[in-house]
């Protein structure tokens, strides 16, 4: 009864445990004081010990009912059950006691509970088990209360509750909890599964619904006459491709959590270069360490990239052969700390500044979204044609 009077509040795992083995060793201690006393003849202190446990040790769980504490019930029950079972082993043939098993329960009971429990009973049942040996070998005997022609029967039956209260109790309640357990992940994992589809399908409408964002844009600029004007639509569509590409790829891969960003920029690069179509040689070439980035990192790094390509791509080669476009990114600092260098082999300028090479535009774009970053850009002016090197932090990686 009283174990169903617990079961009704909305206790977590560990208090149902703990409340459900004290329950059982009070009830179980009881039976065997009165079964020692009427049956087997064992009184004096063997019989008061177990006696005294299972009342006390009754009202201990009763009050958690009051004070809502279980370290305190804890504590309370654990050191009434060693000091009880160290008394009966004292009484009952020391370290030849049959009692003396249930030390090695209290250590169990204790890492059921927590890690630090465990280990300091772990300690104290030790140093008790030490003296137990020590008393044997010792001059001084206390006296064994249990009367030569009950032993057996003594034995036996300490045996069974050993046996009962292992594996009736913390066998079925272990199972239990492992049933649990395992009904817990595969739910989380089926939730997990369903929550990847659903974030699969986002990326995958934002991916279209950027696509005809383009191709508006695209029909939108075929009425245009005025070039600069053109030239403007054309900027903004490469900007919604870079975003599209990049949920597209999140959308095609099975991490979508970080993406792989040589993969990616070599796209967005390749579908730069086609919608131009310059009259030119274009080739580009990648130094990208295997690096993985989130899609709040990567989407900035993206636009930034696109931006710095793009000028290359409308100012740059008008005076050379073959253009080279040159893309770099590497970790400097534990995978936190990166250097990105963007550049071309075209015409410079003289002093290579940002504003002077990238319209109004772009140079806002960029610089806001190097700021997202917490980086900084500068230029390369020792290198032929037109370089920038972006220091960034992977933020969202941290």
């Amino acid at each position: 009864m009283l174990q169903f009077l617990f079961l009704k509040y909305n206790f977590g795992k560990r208090t149902k445990l703990t409340i459900k083995v004290s329950l059982t060793c009070s009830i179980m201690t009881l039976i065997c004081a009165l079964f020692c006393y009427y049956f087997l003849e064992i009184k004096g202190v063997i019989f008061y010990a177990l006696f005294i446990y299972s009342i006390v040790n009754l009202l201990n769980i009763l009050m958690f009912l009051k004070h809502r504490k279980l370290e305190i019930t804890y504590n309370l029950m654990s050191i009434l059950a060693f000091c009880v079972t160290y008394i009966i082993c004292l009484y009952s043939g020391g370290v030849n006691s049959p009692f003396s098993t249930f030390l090695v329960l209290i250590i169990f009971s204790g890492y059921a509970t927590t890690i630090f429990y465990g280990d300091l009973w772990l300690v104290i049942v030790s140093l008790a088990a030490l003296s137990l040996y020590l008393i044997s070998i010792s001059d001084y005997n206390f006296i064994n209360y249990v009367p030569e022609k009950a032993d057996n029967a003594f034995n036996f039956f300490f045996l069974l509750f050993l046996i009962v209260l292992l594996g009736g109790v913390f066998g079925r309640l272990m199972s239990k909890n492992n049933t649990l357990v395992y009904k817990s992940k595969k739910e989380i994992a089926k939730r997990n599964e369903e929550k990847t589809v659903m974030l699969k399908e986002i990326h995958h409408r934002v991916k279209n619904n950027l696509q005809v964002v383009n191709s508006l844009l695209r029909i939108q600029a075929r009425g245009v006459e005025d070039e600069n004007v053109k030239l403007m639509f054309k900027l903004t569509q490469s900007r919604v491709i870079a975003m599209a590409r990049l949920h597209e790829k999140i959308y095609n891969t099975k991490d979508l959590k970080y993406i792989d960003v040589n993969d990616h920029f070599k796209l967005l690069i390749r579908d730069l270069i086609h919608s131009y179509n310059l009259d030119k040689n274009i080739v580009s070439k990648f130094e990208i360490e295997p690096v993985k980035m989130s899609i709040d990192t990567l989407l900035p790094l993206s636009l930034i990239v696109n931006e710095l390509i793009s000028n290359s791509l409308k100012h740059a080669f008008s005076d050379v052969d073959i253009g080279e476009l040159f893309v770099a990114l590497k970790s400097t600092n534990n995978n936190y700390e990166y250097e990105l260098i963007v550049g071309d082999n075209g015409t410079g300028t003289s002093g290579c500044v940002l504003s002077e090479v990238v319209n109004s535009t772009g140079v806002t774009l960029i610089e806001t979204f190097v700021r997202q970053l917490n980086g900084s850009i500068m230029t390369l002016k020792e290198k032929k044609g037109t370089n920038f090197k972006i220091l960034f932090s992977n933020i969202h990686a941290k």
